[in-house]
């Protein structure tokens, strides 16, 4: 027996389905076209979970990518850290190695050529 979907059921299947790796390749191409420099988080790697839901992404590269259209339509929502990790299936780790000031500032360029590292080290 077939059941009909709710409204929300419907959206979600309408939603275009990216794979980790497009939404990186994405985010990096995002990054790499963007004209202002974005700001860097200090110490990510060492955050909770619930810290990192409070971390807010204004003037960062994540704020870039919750504004892009493409992005927002497969699902990146919110405004903190955590959300976006989540959306870009991220390790603290990845945070680490293209947001953070551990290593001074970064230009756009080598933050999205960082990011597509990641993408490049996942299949799929």
């Amino acid at each position: 027996m077939n059941k009909q979907l709710l409204p929300e059921e419907v959206a979600l299947l309408a939603k275009p389905v990216m794979t980790r790796r497009e939404k990186l390749m994405r985010f990096a191409a995002i990054v790499r076209s963007h004209q202002r420099v974005f700001g860097l988080f200090r110490n990510l790697e060492h955050f909770s979970p619930e810290q990192l839901q409070q971390i807010g992404i204004t003037n960062s590269a994540f704020e870039a990518a919750a504004a892009d259209p493409i992005l927002r339509d497969a699902g990146l929502i919110g405004e903190y850290v955590a959300d976006a990790q989540r959306f870009f299936e991220l390790s603290q780790y990845d945070l680490h190695l293209f947001s953070c000031d551990c290593s001074g500032a970064i230009t756009n360029n080598d933050m999205a050529r960082r990011i597509e590292d990641i993408a490049g080290a996942v299949a799929g």
